[in-house]
């Protein structure tokens, strides 16, 4: 029995030969040289890097999906602290701004930034004063 062919893996693929070409890998020459590169440069198999650039590479299921679901926090969060992921800086590392609330809920007009600024002020007034 034929097996289908995995969707992400297939997108993994174009990306990842995407990513090696422009890296300038030669990914895609019959001599295998970009395989066997990117192979010693990962630590990976030869046998694993040409699985991933066929499409044919099963991408293990996150561990820390179902962590992150569990804590409610987004799961790049959790790869950030793992130190997994490099980028921007955890949420909880700068003070969240009402400007940073507004970009982060998608409010982008300047007009409903500054309804929203005087609601929040508003509120955290009242709660200052209960």
């Amino acid at each position: 029995m034929a097996t289908r062919p995995n969707p992400a893996a297939k997108n993994f693929a174009r990306f990842v030969k995407d990513a090696a070409t422009r890296a300038g890998y030669a990914v895609n020459s019959s001599s295998g040289d970009g395989v066997a590169r990117i192979a010693e440069k990962t630590g990976m198999s030869e046998a694993d890097i040409a699985k991933i650039l066929k499409g044919e590479y099963e991408i293990p299921a996150d561990p820390l999906k179902p962590l992150a679901d569990a804590l409610d926090v987004p799961q790049k969060d959790l790869l950030r602290a793992a130190g997994v992921l490099e980028g921007r800086t955890l949420p909880q590392d700068r003070p969240l701004t009402v400007q940073l609330a507004a970009q982060r809920l998608g409010i982008k007009s300047p007009k409903n930034v500054a309804a929203f600024e005087t609601l929040v002020t508003a509120l955290l007034d009242a709660e200052k004063r209960r």
